[in-house]
């Protein structure tokens, strides 16, 4: 059982699914998306796009989870590729 002592939050953490991961890993993405940080404040829904001049490739967030363990509190943000339009 975490620690209540050990409750400090730690940054939010990338997660991909299958089809994310495929994307990315086709598309040499997989560093960077492992290395952004994502505001606590993104939602469900949400998009994230990573631009340069020549490529655009959008990720939607799916799901926030929050972790608690031994070794303190992270926020798991899940993204998927292609990003879907709203589910609201």
């Amino acid at each position: 059982m975490p620690s209540p002592a050990r409750h400090a939050i730690h940054p939010v953490v990338i997660a991909l699914t299958a089809t994310a991961s495929r994307h990315a890993a086709a598309h040499g993405l997989s560093a960077t998306l492992a290395a952004l940080q994502l505001p606590e404040t993104c939602a469900v829904d949400d998009l994230v796009s990573l631009e340069n001049a020549a490529d655009h490739h959008a990720f939607s967030i799916i799901r926030r989870r929050w972790i608690a363990d031994s070794s303190g509190t992270r926020l798991e943000i899940t993204l998927d590729h292609p990003a879907a339009a709203s589910r609201r």
